[in-house]
């Protein structure tokens, strides 16, 4: 069981490893040994009802993108729908979102922002931050403002 992710789990046999991530009624695993995934994939459907789904694409909102150089994570349609939902869907992309030495100032004549919406926005910038670091700083200092 991980230390930090009480869901995760680990297995060695020898010098096989198999991890096994579950979440809710999710449950994703791989191994070093298809032998092993192979085997841990017949016992769990035996005791579970489950549908193997094949080569991991998604998984919570996150996509998979697995290559033989390794496994990449990204948020691309995550941060497409985003865009869209919040009426971005044409905005121009920039390479640095916000200066670092720059600080927010209020608006005290500017029109009032729906507090729902923005909370949402806020949310779903945090969640990408898992992914793109270099916007962390911005969601930080428009989650503080």
């Amino acid at each position: 069981m991980g230390l930090v992710d009480k869901m995760v789990f680990l297995l060695k046999q020898g010098t096989d490893t198999l991890l096994v991530q579950i979440y809710m009624d999710d449950i994703i695993f791989d191994g070093s040994s298809h032998a092993l995934v192979a085997k841990f994939a017949d016992t769990i459907s035996r005791e579970f009802e489950m549908s193997m789904m094949g080569e991991l694409t998604f998984f919570l909102r996150l996509q998979i993108k697995q290559t033989r150089e390794g496994m990449f994570v990204h948020h691309e349609k995550y941060t497409k729908d985003l865009l869209i939902k919040f009426d971005m869907g044409e905005a121009k992309p920039l390479s640095t979102p916000m200066s670092t030495t720059t600080g927010l100032d209020a608006d005290e004549e500017g029109e009032a922002v729906d507090q729902k919406e923005y909370r949402s926005m806020i949310g779903s910038l945090l969640y990408l931050t898992a992914t793109r670091p270099d916007i962390q700083f911005v969601v930080y200092l428009c989650a503080r403002f």
